[in-house]
């Protein structure tokens, strides 16, 4: 399939088998508590977001490392059927399995992602040729660092890309590791925090201080997601904020995913204010049904609630 430049987004980084689970309380040190098992389906922060992106009817590639296994072959699948194209994945018979336990406690998750040790990807020509002429390149700056192309580390791949008109879209809701590190943020065209992540970077400063900080390293849009209060969004000296939709919660898993994802989307189109509104309406559908890609729905969908 031919991809047309400055028409098509590319997401790169996890894709995996999410493994649910429901417990009544979360376990102290040494102790126990029996779950209930609930049926595993695809997820993975950044293949979530591409299934998104693609119901939302954008042209859209993954991009990973992956082993050739059972399990990698049916969540591929499982993205094609989505209408990603899975063509960019790197093989590697030396990763485990990609898969996470979600447990659900209430009205709150808690998430363990096994790592994959992925030391790097090295991307061919014809990858490269793919990332520069993408309209937006999303990712995480874990699954960024990896990236190799010949001599290049991810920061010149990442110009390179820039240079040929590709935006870079970082998501940092399970970046903390890093912390302290601000290189992660250098010329990054739009930052997504999650309102703890935004907190731990913050380092005394105020909302808007950081904002000012990250955009003084290069970010141009900072992008904090509040939960039930919303979000708040920081680009070229202005600010905006969009509350968020009141639904009965079944499931929070893949709310971030959704919203990102939704924003991006619709940026060019309706400007920041309406897709932030566009994100929380999407974010507030994939949070009324369980699993992690319930909010990859039809625009016509989101448009519907955003004007119910």
């Amino acid at each position: 399939m031919e991809h047309r430049k400055g028409t098509y987004n590319v997401y790169i980084g996890d894709v995996a088998l999410d493994e649910y689970y429901r417990t009544p309380r979360w376990p102290g040190i040494a102790d126990k508590v029996n779950v209930e098992s609930l049926p595993a389906v695809p997820g993975g922060m950044i293949a979530n977001a591409a299934c998104v992106s693609a119901a939302l009817g954008n042209d859209t590639l993954f991009c990973t490392a992956l082993n050739s296994s059972a399990v990698t072959q049916f969540l591929l699948k499982d993205l094609n059927k989505a209408g990603v194209d899975t063509s960019m994945t790197v093989y590697d018979d030396s990763l485990p399995d990609s898969k996470t336990m979600i447990f659900l406690i209430g009205d709150e998750h808690t998430v363990f992602i096994p790592e994959l040790r992925i030391e790097k990807i090295e991307l061919n020509d014809g990858q490269i040729d793919l990332l520069k002429n993408a309209r937006f390149i999303y990712s995480t700056c874990g699954a960024l660092s990896v990236l190799r192309y010949g001599d290049m580390d991810w920061t010149q791949i990442r110009d390179l890309c820039r240079e040929g008109g590709a935006r870079f879209v970082c998501d940092y809701d399970v970046d903390y590791e890093r912390n302290g590190d601000d290189g992660r943020f250098v010329n990054i065209d739009i930052g997504f925090f999650n309102e703890t992540g935004y907190d731990s970077v913050r380092e005394g400063r105020s909302y808007e201080e950081q904002a000012e900080h990250l955009h003084g390293l290069g970010m141009k849009t900072v992008v904090v997601t509040l939960a039930e209060k919303g979000c708040v969004i920081y680009s070229e000296g202005r600010k905006y904020a969009a509350p968020a939709r009141s639904v009965d919660i079944v499931d929070v898993t893949g709310a971030g995913d959704t919203f990102c994802s939704s924003f991006i989307s619709v940026l060019d189109r309706f400007g920041i204010q309406k897709a932030a509104e566009f994100a929380n309406a999407a974010a507030s559908i994939c949070i009324s049904s369980l699993g992690a890609r319930s909010g990859a729905v039809g625009f016509d969908e989101v448009m519907r609630v955003l004007g119910s």
